[in-house]
């Protein structure tokens, strides 16, 4: 445990989460990446960007939960904070404003797709990837350069880049009733499991290792925890209070958002 603490303090000086890379820019200053490592072509996504029910994300074959995982609890706290970083363009280019940067990303729709032509990455659930994925793109192309880039990060990180918002991490868990505290707030909340987490047991089997998940809610009178997985974001995931203790590393809390 102390080896963990150790690492996640390491990584948490404020502000690194906008030391960007530059990414490709072509014509115009669009930005262009290649598919990735899940995915072998690009094509582009014809289907809603941002209708007015804002489905939830979802996470695709890319291991950016560090990302998708604060999308989903901003999701669920301030949905139309996600909508204002979008403003479409003629001809399918969308300007995504980040919080950090002095000028929008401008991206176009042509999205990684397997030699089926299936959408691998994120997207909103149940649906065509939308403004999930057009949003995981600026991100890659801005902190990373690419998307195979994209698979290694904190979540304070991708909480820092959606807002622009200094978040705080704790590394002890709290109980239910701060939880819902801070729910009432309007504060968005993720939580990071580590290592050693599949010993876990849960109703949706063990829980993944170093992976991030949406915290949604809390039950006072039970003291259980609900989450939401950025993998299957339309099941609530219910832990008791000594599973949730021995499941998860930390939590990252934004401030009020709403």
């Amino acid at each position: 445990m102390r080896t963990w603490r150790r690492t996640l303090r390491a990584l948490a000086p404020t502000g690194r989460a906008r030391a960007a890379l530059p990414g490709h820019h072509g014509a115009g200053g669009l930005l262009h990446l290649s598919p990735g490592p899940r995915a072998t072509a690009l094509r582009e996504d014809t289907g809603p960007l941002a209708p007015a029910r804002l489905l939830r994300p979802r996470q695709g074959r890319l291991g950016d939960c560090w990302v998708i995982a604060p999308m989903l609890a901003i999701h669920e706290t301030a949905p139309e904070r996600l909508r204002g970083l979008l403003s479409a363009e003629e001809g399918g280019v969308v300007a995504v404003h980040l919080p950090g940067m002095t000028r929008p990303v401008r991206v176009d729709r042509r999205l990684p797709v397997d030699s089926r032509g299936m959408f691998q990455y994120g997207r909103r659930d149940g649906a065509n990837p939308g403004w999930v994925g057009v949003l995981e793109k600026a991100i890659a192309g801005h902190v990373a350069g690419d998307y195979g880039a994209l698979q290694r990060g904190v979540a304070r990180f991708g909480f820092e880049l959606l807002l622009g918002e200094r978040v705080r991490t704790l590394l002890r868990r709290p109980g239910a009733a701060q939880i819902l505290a801070w729910r009432d707030q309007g504060r968005a909340i993720a939580a990071s499991t580590h290592p050693l987490s599949p010993r876990v047991p849960t109703s949706a089997g063990p829980l993944p290792r170093n992976h991030v998940f949406a915290v949604v809610g809390a039950d006072a009178r039970s003291g259980h925890v609900l989450l939401r997985n950025p993998v299957r974001p339309e099941q609530v995931l219910t832990l008791d209070a000594r599973s949730f203790r021995r499941g998860f590393l930390s939590l990252d809390v934004t401030a009020p958002l709403r």
